[in-house]
């Protein structure tokens, strides 16, 4: 970590410290809004390759029941 960093850190946690307990709680939901944020970003990229991998592997053309016989032949096969 540079000495800014290390500088800016320990600002926002003097501020933090002085903030009331609710004020703190706000923070921390606030915190806690920005990771989920963050984890919906990764399941959403990971979603777009999903869908292109199952675009590139001909999964649209797939009907119901072939969905189903795949899944019965996976859960048979165990």
């Amino acid at each position: 970590m540079s000495k800014t960093e290390q500088l800016r850190d320990e600002v926002i946690l003097e501020k933090l410290r002085k903030l009331s307990s609710d004020k703190k709680r706000e923070i921390l939901d606030f915190l806690e809004f920005l990771e989920m944020r963050e984890k919906a970003k990764e399941w959403l990229e990971f979603d777009e390759w999903a869908v292109n991998l199952a675009k590139k592997k001909g999964f649209p053309n797939l009907t119901e029941g072939d969905i189903a016989g795949i899944v019965n032949d996976f859960r048979g096969g165990r």
